[in-house]
């Protein structure tokens, strides 16, 4: 059986692989197993249109990435100013999104996983990941800027949980299409709207230990936004 962090690993390298160089977007509402579920974009994030050829084309390749890990991709919404850049093609990669997912084999369950169990198993099978068992983040971070290579993953473990969702990460050195490197970082947020397992992530570029902050930060907002609206 499919394990949770096996998911989510899964599904970050084959999603960033392509979302790294340009991600694509649907709709920001979703029905799951008959429930309709409102996916509200993070402030001063936009949705890429389905109606522009290049949107689509990227949308029905990344769904069927994303397809392929096992979940269904619902929505992703990117900084509005870099998609501006991107549209007007002054800007060739984009860095900051957040995608909502859902696991394909849980989408009838009305019986999902409670927060709790799904983040002691991340914690779990996290830890056979994080080899080094470093005491805090910030040498979790250094130890795996300092062995992951291009285009190669690494987990740096839970980060934060509480009553509404589990929080983990992962740190990526990408070589993007535009022939540039990066250091992507990628919080995932395992959580329950109206009975439905739902993963969000939340990718931007990492600039040092603060950026995990500054992002957790942000996305723990995010899913409260998300559980507010349903």
């Amino acid at each position: 059986m499919q394990t949770f962090v096996d998911t989510f690993i899964r599904t970050i390298r084959l999603a960033l692989a392509l979302a790294a160089a340009i991600p694509s977007a649907l709709a920001a509402d979703a029905t799951i197993g008959g429930v309709s579920i409102k996916l509200p974009p993070p402030a001063g994030f936009c949705e890429l249109a389905d109606t522009d050829p290049s949107d689509k084309h990227m949308l029905t390749v990344l769904t069927d990435i994303v397809g392929k890990s096992g979940n269904k991709l619902l929505s992703l919404a990117v900084d509005c100013r870099q998609l501006t850049d991107w549209r007007a093609h002054t800007r060739s990669v984009l860095d900051d999104y957040l995608q909502y997912q859902v696991p394909i084999a849980q989408m009838d369950n009305t019986n999902p996983e409670p927060v709790k169990k799904t983040c002691a198993a991340l914690r779990a099978q996290g830890d056979k990941l994080v080899a080094d068992q470093a005491p805090d983040i910030n040498s979790r971070i250094e130890s795996a800027l300092a062995k992951v290579k291009i285009n190669e993953t690494s987990f740096i473990g839970v980060l934060g949980e509480d009553a509404t969702a589990c929080y983990g990460g992962l740190i990526q050195k990408l070589r993007t299409e535009a022939g540039t490197d990066k250091t992507q970082l990628t919080l995932l947020a395992a959580t329950i709207v109206k009975n439905k397992s739902i993963f969000a992530y939340r990718s931007a570029i990492y600039v040092n230990s603060d950026t995990v902050t500054q992002t957790l930060t942000k996305f723990k907002t995010d899913i409260a936004a998300l559980l507010a609206a349903n």
